[in-house]
């Protein structure tokens, strides 16, 4: 009766140890898929916030430079509504790469309504892609008289 006790506390131990490593196994499968998972979460995230850095930095360079606005809205109806490139003239941020275009126009109302479509990408290559509709008002514009001025003044100039 002894032998047979030594026997089961054999095999038991060796259950439990196998119970034990199987265990340990799935922890660490399960804490490496959770640290995947949580970096490709950094990584989305990252190229989300350089693609809203690109918006930000569009609609900044069109508050404080009207006049080339409305030439990047010009160049966009002439072509054809092909997307017009922002990136020559918007500066990219420390840690955050991003291409930014005029993909839309609508010259139907006013203030016009200007759609930029940013795509930022993080520091391992993912992407993401934001857009964005702005509404521009105060843009430089000039009209052409249909006529001429009477001028019945006698100065040399007049307006």
């Amino acid at each position: 009766m002894l032998e047979f006790k030594k026997g089961v506390s054999l095999v038991t131990v060796l259950l439990f140890m196998l119970v034990a490593t199987i265990a340990a196994t799935a922890t660490f499968k399960w804490l490496t898929s959770q640290n995947n998972s949580s970096a490709a979460r950094l990584w989305q995230s990252d190229a989300r916030q350089s693609a809203i850095a690109g918006i930000e930095s569009a609609r900044s360079w069109m508050t404080y430079h009207s006049n080339e606005t409305g030439a990047v809205i010009e160049q966009f109806v002439r072509s054809n509504k092909t997307p017009v490139s922002l990136n020559q003239v918007l500066k990219q941020m420390d840690g955050h790469r991003f291409d930014v275009s005029v993909v839309g126009v609508d010259l139907s109302s006013s203030p016009f309504k200007v759609k930029v479509l940013s795509t930022g990408y993080g520091r391992n290559g993912s992407k993401h892609s934001e857009f964005a509709i702005f509404k521009v008002k105060g843009l430089y514009q000039i009209a052409i008289p249909t006529q001429r001025a009477p001028s019945n003044f006698h100065f040399a100039y007049y307006g």
